[in-house]
């Protein structure tokens, strides 16, 4: 089973893509898109190329775990893209705080300069996303 997570930004939106029965995930990488259209065909080419049967998709929560701004916004993204991919893919939702703040720590870590960090972080944080999922998942 293979796994899409979607670290979503109103810039940057990051990819990783996971596999749940080696409970394994690479990074693949981050992107800004002009428009909403434009990212979801490159979802939905991802669901064609990687064989994807679940998306998951990182919620900003606030401190409290109450709904933020931003998640408000990824609820109705992903309405929109079940409604556009047509096709039968569960969408889930894990909460997602602070992923990008530990996506950038460990860039820092690995001694990345501030363009790749800037660059690169969303996908590292699609993979922590899909990391809890399958963690919560097993």
């Amino acid at each position: 089973m293979n796994i899409l997570g979607i670290d979503y930004g109103l810039k940057n939106v990051g990819f990783a893509i996971g596999e749940q029965i080696t409970n394994s995930c690479s990074t693949y990488f981050s992107k800004k898109f002009k428009n909403r259209k434009e990212l979801i065909e490159k979802i939905k080419n991802l669901i064609t190329e990687w064989d994807i049967n679940t998306i998951v998709i990182g919620l900003p929560l606030n401190m409290d775990n109450s709904e933020s701004k931003m998640s408000l916004e990824i609820r109705n993204f992903s309405k929109k893209l079940e409604k556009d991919i047509n096709i039968k893919i569960k969408i889930n939702f894990v909460d997602e705080k602070l992923t990008t703040f530990e996506a950038k720590q460990i860039m820092k870590d690995l001694n990345k300069n501030k363009k790749e960090i800037k660059r690169n972080n969303h996908g590292l944080a699609a993979k922590l996303i899909v990391d809890s999922f399958l963690r919560e998942n097993k």
